[in-house]
This record gives C-alpha cells, sequence and structure tokens, in this order.
C-alpha cells in the first residue's frame, strides 16, 4: 500500500508542478482542480461498480461515507506534521 501512495503522490506532485509552471494559476485554484479531478475519478469507478454488472470486486459504493473517508484523508494529510516520536524512531548507532 504505501508503494502505491508514494507513487500516486508523485504523479500528483509531478502534474502540480506542471499546471503550475505551464498556467501560473494560484497554488490553491491547482489544488482545487486536483481535488475535482479526484472526484471524478470516484464517480467514474463508483459508476462501474454498480448496474446489472457492477465489477466482480465486491466493492460497492456508499457516496456519503465514501466521501467522509475521502474528507478525513484529506485533511488528515493536508494538516501539519505530528512531531517526531523518539519511540518510534529506528535506532541508527549507540551514543
Amino acid at each position: 500500500m504505501e508503494a502505491a501512495r508514494a507513487g500516486i503522490r508523485q504523479a500528483v506532485l509531478t502534474a502540480f508542478c506542471a499546471a503550475l509552471q505551464d498556467t501560473r494559476l494560484p497554488p490553491l485554484t491547482l489544488i482545487e482542480l486536483a481535488a475535482q479531478a479526484v472526484g471524478s475519478v470516484y464517480r467514474e469507478v463508483a459508476d462501474a461498480h454498480c448496474g446489472d454488472q457492477p465489477c466482480p470486486c465486491g466493492w460497492r459504493p456508499r457516496l456519503a461515507a465514501d466521501l467522509a473517508a475521502l474528507q478525513a484523508a484529506l485533511a488528515l494529510s493536508a494538516g501539519p506534521a505530528a512531531p517526531p516520536d523518539l519511540a518510534r524512531m529506528a535506532v541508527l548507532g549507540r551514543a
């Protein structure tokens, strides 16, 4: 899952930087466009999992719950970084 997260983040960052350079639009405008793109991808995937012949993977879209999960993920990742937790840091040597 971490590799998928990193790959998607890199793709979004690359597209964001290219759009920032090409359009000179404000960063927040481009972030809003990225959010719209994620929403449209969700809609396409959700539509593919509904109807008479839904995808056999078993996922069933639940718009309210899915939007809440997307909003929570956005809020969590957009907030300030948590301070480092010394108890969870890897030991790199000896003093």
